[in-house]
């Protein structure tokens, strides 16, 4: 009964979207540390959404159905941004 209400307490403070608003809040904490290889993970996820939903974002939302060569080109960007930041940080942290 309690952690019901502790939902209730979470959605009214965080509004409608708390996952969103957490993964905020840690985005500014880990920025704040110097840790960037949660933005890594993160350029990843965003990759893995692309794939898996057939539509990138960017500016706009683009569609793999619609423009493939665009949607291939973000998803690829985001892909090369994870990869490198976790690259970077695996050979910062072992120098």
């Amino acid at each position: 009964m309690a952690l019901g209400k502790v939902r209730r307490w979470i959605s009214g403070a965080l509004g409608s979207k708390p996952r969103t608003v957490v993964a905020l809040l840690v985005a500014v904490v880990v920025t704040l540390l110097g840790w960037y290889w949660p933005w890594g993970l993160l350029f990843l996820y965003w990759a893995a959404l692309s794939v898996r939903d057939g539509d990138a974002f960017l500016i706009e939302r683009i569609s793999k159905a619609g423009n493939p060569a665009l949607f291939w080109s973000i998803t690829a960007l985001w892909t090369t941004f994870g990869l490198w930041i976790l690259y970077v940080e695996i050979q910062t942290r072992l120098a």
